[in-house]
């Protein structure tokens, strides 16, 4: 029994033409570009007596940490995966040397040039 070919294989893909000849339409954006413009809008924040503008990425992440601080361990998670992401607890903060000792010092209101020094237990 002889194979037959099918007759869609000869006729799919024509030579010099195009598998998309339309394309994406010119004004239009990609997904990626309106993520973007989204994430980058601005959105009023009022914080104590001022009110300020800041992107919406920025502001979800401050609420993520303001969750955090309070206890929710899913945006604890999430905060820590950003600052590991970026990079933020490899390095020391420029012109700060890093913390290698800490000391207890007491100083008597009465006789401030007296110090007392103890050493951590």
């Amino acid at each position: 029994m002889p194979i037959k070919e099918r007759n869609d294989f000869r006729t799919r893909f024509q030579k010099g033409q195009s598998g998309n000849p339309s394309g994406r339409p010119k004004g239009r954006k990609d997904s990626g570009l309106l993520l973007r413009d989204t994430l980058m809008r601005k959105v009023r924040i009022k914080d104590n007596e001022s009110v300020r503008e800041v992107p919406k990425f920025l502001a979800a992440a401050e609420v993520c940490l303001n969750n955090a601080i309070k206890g929710d361990l899913k945006s604890f998670a999430k905060i820590m995966e950003l600052a590991d992401k970026y990079g933020l607890f490899e390095q020391a903060p420029i012109g700060q040397e890093p913390v290698t000792l800490i000391r207890r010092i007491i100083v008597d209101p009465k006789q401030p040039d007296e110090t007392k020094e103890y050493a951590g237990k």
